[in-house]
């Protein structure tokens, strides 16, 4: 079973074990065949994550001018309509009565509530930068598990395949020894039954001689 797995370097007379160079240059295919893959899966989500940082740089770019400018009308709007209300309260104050006071004191905490409404939207955008971090880190420990569940089925498939050519050569051996030892039984037998006819033979030639 050795001699058929290993053969001799023909220049320094090393013994080479065939099966284990097969089986290695086979692993090696396989772990290459999966990086190629890893790397091509990981180009696609680059130029996914690309395109995404694109639009979202876009989003947040247009965002912030359109942030901007409403903040610049609204804080113009806050200020005049500030300014305003204060001169009312000012001129008026004495003729106003509780409840006119009131609503201009609920108009000035809706543009407030519009400013906290800005600060909301800053905050989601930083939400979504870091969803993007943390998809694009599953994705590629994602890839990385597949990459070593498929190494170790296809290591188990080479060891299984071994273990059967070895067995079936055990079982081929076996045969072949068993062959041979019926084989020597009966050249045995039959010499045996030879040897007891050359006997008989012998025999009777010698009395005839005797008789004559």
């Amino acid at each position: 079973m050795t001699n058929q797995t290993q053969v001799k370097c023909p220049n320094c007379g090393t013994s080479i074990d065939v099966q284990d160079i097969l089986a290695h240059q086979l692993e090696d295919e396989i772990k290459q065949k999966y990086q190629n893959q890893i790397a091509e899966e990981k180009k696609k989500y680059e130029a996914e994550f690309a395109t995404l940082n694109q639009a979202k740089e876009k989003f947040e770019q247009k965002k912030r001018q359109e942030n901007e400018l409403f903040r610049e009308r609204l804080e113009q709007e806050v200020n005049a309509e500030k300014k305003a209300i204060e001169l009312k309260v000012k001129a008026k104050l004495e003729e106003e009565q509780s409840e006119q006071f009131k609503a201009l004191q609920n108009e000035l905490n809706e543009k407030s509530e519009q400013v906290k409404e800005l600060n909301r939207s800053k905050a989601e955008i930083e939400r979504l930068k870091r969803e993007k971090g943390e998809l694009k880190e599953a994705a590629e420990a994602e890839a990385q598990k597949k990459l070593n569940e498929t190494l170790a089925t296809e290591r188990d498939k080479i060891r299984r395949a071994e273990e059967e050519k070895n067995e079936l050569r055990f079982k081929e051996m076996q045969k072949q020894l068993e062959d041979q030892k019926n084989l020597t039984e009966e050249m045995k037998r039959k010499q045996e039954q030879g040897s007891m006819q050359l006997q008989g033979e012998v025999q009777e030639l010698a009395i005839e001689e005797w008789l004559a």
